[in-house]
């Protein structure tokens, strides 16, 4: 399976991640039902909770099967979690601090870890028989059936580039306003984790969309969800050795004063973990940079993000053209190879002007090559003061081209030769693309020319990526006088009519 990049889509990402936590559950079903491995079941529970928390992300995108939906899996949820929750009581009270305890201590917890034993095996029960249930196999078949044929509601072609920095500026402001930093109660600071992990699930859902700088904010999350489940586990085991019996008293009210030490010490070793982890994530500049971060997804492996004409559904694009000297040129891909900018192979174009009638109406046939690669294309673009402007491209054969343009051989029809090579990377986390071209059939237009272009995921970053222009401008040497308003085609009929020739229609 492919990995999500910025440039996929809303709706790719909708059915590879639900796609892959279903897999996720039916793969460890069969390891849970024997029981052997109590890993099994817990990744069969982190199946159920991640694909829980991305319905929440892409219920509304997806055609789903009404048993997969995020109402109907609660059932399986809780089964897992009942069971779960006792091997982690088991696994923590055997292996952590039984030998710690003195002997009298040992016999009493002996007691409550065969009770803890035998209330397990009456929950893998009922367990057992939901995965036996009606319920549970249509959730099986109807996970299959979307694994099988995915449906969307609708295109859902808008971005990831576009939507993730909302996505995460939302989630975090939730998260940073979040009641539970300031330690109220046990039952806010449980909260607290969980919406801490809602955003470290976010985090993995989409960390092969930004580059390696996002991998912080991840590990900070994990960090304060390790340390608040370790308090909240020990919460629950101190509240169950002191918390009044409802019927006949169980081996949880002998007491463990020992045992008790123990959890108390572990809980504020945690919570000082918790508080130093509390006081750098919330530290001004911190979370500045985290925005950053999730501000600017994108990787050198997006290509949609630096191609010219590959815009990103929902996002936008800024450019600045400049004509240069060849001098200049050389001294900036030197400092593009300093900035470990990735240079792509050369595009050499060919542009027949079959027809111009002003720099945002006409017909053009194009020729490009590009590693050895050559392709053929007709571009028709109209302007209507009333509608817009319109363009229509289309592939066609050699021959169809060759047909195109052999009959303005001799006449005097605009011709432009083009060499391009694009360089790509990032400054300040932002997306860039600097763009050389050498053109040629413009006379005194013709030249050197650099295009810088930054895309933004939303509107609100556009004072972001202008002030990223300005500044790599000046850091390139470029000067204001220097910059190119006019388009090609615009540059082109600027010097047809100095030349004092009118395009032909063909």
């Amino acid at each position: 399976m492919s990995k999500l990049h910025a440039s996929s889509s809303w709706g790719e990402a909708a059915v590879q991640i639900i796609g892959a936590e279903l897999r996720r559950i039916l793969k460890h079903e069969a390891g849970t039902r024997l029981g052997e491995d109590p890993e099994e079941l817990h990744q069969m529970r982190v199946g159920t909770r991640r694909l829980r928390s991305a319905l929440r992300l892409f219920e509304p995108a997806l055609k789903l099967p009404g048993p997969t939906r995020r109402k109907r899996i609660g059932t399986l949820a809780r089964a897992l979690g009942t069971v779960r929750d006792l091997d982690v009581q088991i696994e923590l009270l055997r292996d952590k601090y039984l030998a710690a305890l003195p002997i009298e201590e040992q016999q009493r917890l002996h007691q409550l870890l065969v009770y803890l034993d035998e209330e397990r095996a009456r929950a893998r029960a009922m367990l057992l028989g939901h995965l036996d249930s009606r319920q549970y196999q249509e959730f099986k078949a109807a996970a299959t059936d979307f694994l099988t044929v995915p449906r969307l509601r609708g295109a859902q072609t808008e971005t990831l580039y576009h939507l993730l920095p909302e996505l995460f500026r939302s989630q975090l402001a939730d998260l940073w306003a979040h009641p539970g930093w300031q330690e109220p109660d046990i039952e806010t600071l449980h909260a607290l984790r969980i919406a801490v992990k809602r955003v470290r699930y976010s985090a993995e859902f989409f960390a092969s969309c930004y580059g390696k700088g996002f991998r912080s904010l991840y590990l900070e999350l994990k960090r304060l969800q390790e340390d608040l489940g370790i308090i909240h586990d020990c919460d629950v085991l101190l509240g169950q050795f002191h918390a009044e019996p409802a019927g006949a008293p169980t081996p949880w009210q002998q007491p463990q004063p020992r045992l008790s030490v123990l959890l108390r010490q572990q809980r504020r070793n945690a919570l000082r973990r918790f508080r130093r982890t509390r006081t750098r994530v919330l530290e001004a500049r911190t979370r500045s940079t985290i925005e950053q971060q999730v501000n600017w997804p994108g990787t050198l492996h997006d290509r949609e993000l630096f191609e010219h004409g590959q815009m990103s559904a929902g996002a936008l694009e800024l450019e600045r053209k400049y004509r240069i000297t060849p001098s200049l040129r050389q001294s900036i891909e030197g400092r593009l190879t300093e900035w470990d900018f990735r240079s792509h192979p050369p595009l050499r174009q060919t542009d027949y002007y079959l027809e111009v009638l002003g720099p945002h109406q006409y017909t053009r046939a194009r020729r490009s090559e590009e590693a050895s690669q050559v392709c053929y294309q007709l571009t028709r673009k109209q302007h209507d003061p009333a509608g817009g402007r319109r363009v229509e491209e289309e592939p066609v054969s050699a021959p169809v081209w060759s047909a195109l343009t052999a009959r303005f051989h001799q006449l005097p029809v605009p011709v432009i030769y083009k060499e391009r090579v694009r360089w790509s990377g990032f400054v300040t986390g932002v997306p860039l693309s600097v763009t050389f071209d050498r053109v040629e059939g413009m006379g005194f237009y013709s030249g050197d020319y650099l295009e810088l272009e930054v895309m933004t995921p939303d509107d609100s970053l556009v004072a972001i990526a202008e002030s990223c222009l300005a500044e790599v401008g000046g850091l390139l040497g470029l000067q204001a006088a220097e910059h190119v308003d006019q388009s090609y085609v615009g540059l082109l009929l600027g010097w047809v009519a100095a030349q004092q020739l009118t395009p032909r229609r063909g």
